[in-house]
Order: C-alpha cells, then sequence, then structure tokens
C-alpha cells in the first residue's frame, strides 16, 4: 500500500539514510544547510511518500524570512530513492504539501534551490533582483514560490533571506 503522510520521529534515520542515498555526504557543504543547522525542519509541512512500508521519497520545510520580516519556508531537502526516480513520488509531494501551506496562508513564500525546469510546473520564478543568502550559492537555482500579493508585485530591490 503506498500513501502520503506526515513525518514522525521515528522516520527520522530511513530519511538521514535516503538523503545520503540520494545525495551523498556532499550535501553537507551546502549553503542550505547553513539555514538547516540554525532552524529544525518544520514537520508540520514535512512529509514522506511510502510503499510497503519503505520511504521512496521525503521532502522537508525549515522556516525563513524575507529582509527579516516576511515569513517564508525554504522546501528541502527533495529527496527520492534513486531507484524510484521518474515515478512521480516527488512531483506529488511537493503539490500534496504546497496545497497545505496554501490553506494556511500564514506564509507569504517557499524558497527552494533546485532546477528551475523542474520546479517551474509548481509555479516558482527565478529571483530576478539583488539577493543574499544564506551562504555561496548559484543565482540560477535560487527559485521562489509567491504566495501573497506584496511577493507577487514584487518591488524589492534587494532581497535578503534569513
Amino acid at each position: 500500500m503506498s500513501y502520503i503522510r506526515q513525518i514522525s520521529n521515528e522516520d527520522n534515520d530511513k530519511i538521514i539514510k535516503l538523503l545520503y542515498k540520494s545525495f551523498g555526504p556532499g550535501r553537507f557543504a551546502r549553503s542550505v544547510y547553513r539555514l538547516r543547522e540554525k532552524n529544525d525542519r518544520d514537520t508540520e509541512f514535512s512529509y514522506i511518500y511510502e510503499l510497503n512500508n519503505q520511504i521512496l521519497s521525503s521532502i522537508s520545510y525549515y522556516k525563513t524570512f524575507l529582509n527579516n520580516d516576511i515569513n517564508g519556508l525554504l522546501l528541502g531537502p527533495l529527496a527520492v530513492d534513486p531507484e524510484h526516480r521518474g515515478k512521480g513520488y516527488g512531483v506529488e509531494l511537493v503539490k500534496y504539501t504546497i496545497a497545505l501551506i496554501k490553506k494556511t496562508m500564514a506564509y507569504d513564500f517557499i524558497l527552494v534551490i533546485g532546477d528551475y525546469h523542474y520546479y517551474e510546473k509548481f509555479g516558482f520564478k527565478k529571483i530576478n533582483n539583488t539577493f543574499s543568502f544564506y551562504g555561496p550559492v548559484n543565482s540560477e537555482k535560487v527559485l521562489i514560490l509567491p504566495l501573497k500579493d506584496e511577493l507577487k508585485n514584487n518591488e524589492y530591490k534587494i532581497m535578503e533571506f534569513n
């Protein structure tokens, strides 16, 4: 049986193994890990895709801010077991969790560091403004999904994620 469910504490070891299998040890060198080291995972929106008690995909979110006061979430990591990629498990998790986040109306944006061609189907856009991040990052991979009008009509001259 397959289904999407919220991450529980009992899943942590399995998720760590999935992350290692998906990204290897080099993932710790990425700038997004600076945020993940500072903040705990937001378990309200962190989910797994499970099939026959095996975690095939996981998605996590971390709280972040824009210019110190605009409330957002950082999507990631999104991991899919390499043996099960291309089957839609990651897509289902992204769609499912974004719908949950939008229902709360508690966040202004979702940020992701990822492949534009993958995330554009969910409404993510490249940031065309000057921005600063938690560390070095490929600006082509910093994507934002505005959830409220202020960000949809983005007139910020400088965007600082903190």
